[in-house]
């Protein structure tokens, strides 16, 4: 009976050595491989790749020329519509100012000419005129509205007021406007105009309380 119970011990014995043997064979086996891409199929992934963010970027490039033409157009409207509007606004022509006393401003543009404010008597020249300023100082705006442009260096303008001034049926300014003409051409550097203008206020002003002086000038011509 003892001799049996140590061959039943024996057989488990090497049963479950085996057994064990076995499950740690099972567990130490090694995972397979995965099978690597070859070459040929990493290029036509590459391919893939490239094909598709060349479509990504024709289709941002189409995005912006549609963008482009969108700007163009609104730019284009909105530039018509600026030339439509300045061709419907309406510059009003300035005011003149009217003197409530065209003697009054007569006299205050004559304060300003002896001050040298020549553009500001200039102006009040002008709106005496337009007031109504009594006829015998009409010439005298004229001419003095001349002397303030020569006071401004202005003589083309000058010479035209100055000539405004015979108009004028009866004044005392021809003489003086006369010299004047003649002392504008002196300041352009016209000798020749200048010496043509003397001449004519000798003959048409012999008596003028001037005459001496443009002798003189027309000495040095």
């Amino acid at each position: 009976m003892k001799n049996r119970f140590l061959m039943f011990m024996m057989i488990a014995g090497i049963f479950v050595t085996g057994w064990i043997g076995c499950k740690s064979s099972e567990e130490i086996k090694p995972e397979p491989v995965p099978a690597q891409p070859s070459a040929t199929e990493l290029l036509q992934q590459d391919l893939k790749n490239y094909k598709l963010e060349n479509e990504t970027l024709k289709q941002r490039l189409s995005k912006i020329e549609q963008d482009n033409r969108t700007l163009t157009a609104r730019t284009a409207e909105l530039e018509t519509q600026l030339n439509d509007m300045k061709e419907k606004t309406v510059i009003p022509p300035p005011q003149k100012f009217v003197a409530a006393d065209p003697l009054v401003t007569y006299h205050e543009a004559m304060t300003q000419f002896h001050e040298r404010n020549y553009s500001k008597a200039a102006s009040l020249f002008q709106s005496a005129l337009d007031a109504g300023v009594p006829e015998i100082y009409q010439d005298n705006c004229d001419y003095w509205q001349g002397e303030c442009a020569f006071g401004e260096k202005k003589f083309s303008k000058a010479i035209e007021l100055f000539q405004k001034v015979f108009s004028f049926k009866i004044s005392d300014k021809k003489d003086d406007s006369q010299l004047m003409i003649g002392n504008c051409y002196i300041a352009m550097g016209d000798k020749v105009k200048a010496k043509e203008a003397f001449e004519k206020f000798t003959k048409k002003f012999p008596a003028s309380p001037y005459i001496k002086r443009v002798k003189e000038k027309l000495g040095k011509l």
